[in-house]
């Protein structure tokens, strides 16, 4: 490890941009060597979650969305912000799987397993993004949908689509992808009840 690596400092930040979905703050900063970085732009969204839910077949539960990043309809899993009601309700980031699984397909979880946390994008983004495989599924109703947001769903053997990630024939965001390869992983070395 290197000593040399400094924080750098802020000198002043302000927001330049705010509304429901992002918060853009602009910081003059100072590295450790003096140089001045002005203004460097970072995006304060919530923390993040994925949910890897998982059928006792083997099956993933895996969801189309249109993404409109991309213009595209997108294959991927549930997953979206950390909300206000979920830090009240204790560990927010449970909380909002199982809000999330629970109004993205209409499914429960008797179990959530916190499999992986990493950082979207840690050179400009404040938040993380933790993953969680959901086991013991079942169907409490139908799905919720926020306004403007239409989810499918769609079940897929684990091997088949991480194949499909590997050979190109499936795109997905980058940390669904890390979520449904670390969700293997862990599948392989444990004996999970009703899997396998």
């Amino acid at each position: 490890m290197n000593d040399d690596l400094k924080p750098w400092s802020v000198t002043a930040s302000r927001i330049t941009y705010e509304d429901r979905w992002i918060r853009l703050r602009s910081d003059d900063c100072l590295t450790a060597d003096g140089t001045v970085v002005a203004p460097f732009h970072v995006l304060d969204y919530p923390d993040w979650i994925n949910v890897v839910p998982l059928m006792p077949d083997g099956r993933v539960l895996l969801t189309r969305e249109y993404r409109h990043g991309r213009n595209e309809i997108v294959l991927g899993l549930v997953g979206g912000g950390v909300e206000p009601s979920d830090i009240e309700a204790g560990d927010a980031a449970m909380a909002a799987a199982r809000r999330e699984l629970r109004e993205e397909t209409g499914y429960e979880a008797s179990t959530f397993v916190k499999l992986l946390a990493s950082y979207p994008n840690a050179s400009s983004h404040s938040n993380m993004v933790t993953s969680w495989p959901a086991l013991g599924l079942s169907r409490a109703g139908e799905p919720c949908f926020d306004p403007g947001e239409k989810v499918e769903l769609l079940f897929t053997d684990l091997a088949v689509i991480l194949d499909d990630i590997k050979s190109g024939t499936v795109i997905m965001q980058s940390m669904h992808v890390a979520a449904l390869y670390a969700a293997e992983s862990w599948l392989r070395t444990r004996d999970v009840e009703g899997l396998k």
